[in-house]
């Protein structure tokens, strides 16, 4: 399964969706890369043992990246809406949607900022209180224990 972090001058739309077997996800809402690798191997575990969500396994992607059961729920989380700062996902990323909306590889995506930082704790229902039992001082530890707790959040879907 291939992750691509991109950046595109324009900012793909549904009909993306329709036309490449691909998924999308807002990167300025996912907590780094090993969030995405989780999910996919969360989706993988699920269809594996036949709990899955979505009969699609770009869906179970979605629905596990997001760390809920209702893909409804995912899709509002996690849509690309008007976002430029994408992570496609697919088994391999087509070479005509990278042309169509001017996407270049932007590792940069994926990492988390100030501001990134507290979007995902608002996403994923995380307080600075459950961060600071777990972190240390610096920003980077409080990063981490944020990426663990959003993927202690993935884990337990299959657990409800």
């Amino acid at each position: 399964m291939e992750i691509l972090p991109l950046l595109c001058d324009k900012a793909p739309d549904v009909e993306a969706l329709k036309r490449y077997k691909i998924q999308l996800l807002d990167a300025r809402c996912l907590a780094g890369r090993e969030h995405l690798e989780f999910a996919v191997e969360q989706a993988k575990k699920a269809f594996e043992r036949r709990e899955n969500i979505s009969s699609d396994f770009l869906i179970e992607v979605l629905v596990r990246a997001s760390a809920t059961r209702q893909i409804k729920v995912a899709l509002e989380r996690l849509g690309i809406g008007d976002s430029r700062e994408v992570i496609a996902i697919a088994e391999e990323v087509p070479k005509d949607f990278l042309e169509r909306y001017s996407c270049r590889v932007c590792e940069e995506v994926l990492e988390v900022t100030e501001e990134k930082y507290k979007r995902l704790k608002e996403i994923y229902g995380i307080t600075e209180a459950e961060i600071q039992t777990l972190a240390g001082a610096s920003f980077e530890s409080r990063v981490h224990v944020l990426k663990e707790l959003i993927k202690e959040r993935i884990a337990l879907i299959a657990a409800e």
